[in-house]
């Protein structure tokens, strides 16, 4: 597995982690939508911190290997801007989250459910833009063999951070 395939992983688990989150607010809202509901304040807990583990994994395996790949590579500087911007925006997002999810009584969920799903529209094209546009120029620039082990390397890496989560939890 290479680290682009690795990385895919960590998209895929981010969208599954991100769905289980806002599965909860999947109701009509608008007009005299009344933003009293009555969630399970400790599943909802237990999203967001699972939500959170798997952005915190993600960044940790991009900012350690997709960082080494991106030197390799000579990016224009929009696409290196690009980039950044995504990044500095995700963690914008992720912290006044944060803040917000802190505030959630379990009820009064308008004000989570729209920084929320702001947040899953950052996410997509942060994630969309990796896929569609970065992470096929690096396929296309890289030699194979550096992609392997670059992937292997994350894997170790990813293992080592859930065998740190799962004996913090015990």
């Amino acid at each position: 597995m290479d680290i682009i395939e690795v990385l895919l992983e960590g998209h895929a688990a981010l969208r599954g982690e991100f769905a289980a989150l806002t599965a909860p607010f999947e109701r009509p809202h608008g007009v005299g939508w009344d933003d009293r509901v009555a969630l399970d304040k400790k599943r909802l807990l237990r999203d967001i911190r699972g939500f959170f583990a798997a952005f915190k994994t993600h960044e940790t395996v991009e900012d350690e290997f997709l960082a080494e790949v991106l030197r390799l590579v000579e990016l224009n500087e929009e696409l290196r801007a690009a980039s950044a911007a995504g990044h500095r925006s995700m963690g914008e997002m992720m912290k006044l989250f944060g803040a917000v999810a802190c505030s959630c009584d379990g009820r009064h969920v308008y004000p989570l459910r729209a920084v929320l799903f702001r947040l899953g529209e950052e996410l997509e094209t942060h994630l969309t833009y990796e896929e569609k546009i970065l992470f096929p120029m690096l396929r296309e620039r890289l030699p194979v063999g550096l992609l392997r082990e670059l992937g292997r390397r994350a894997q170790e890496g990813s293992q080592k951070t859930s065998l740190r989560a799962v004996e913090g939890r015990a």
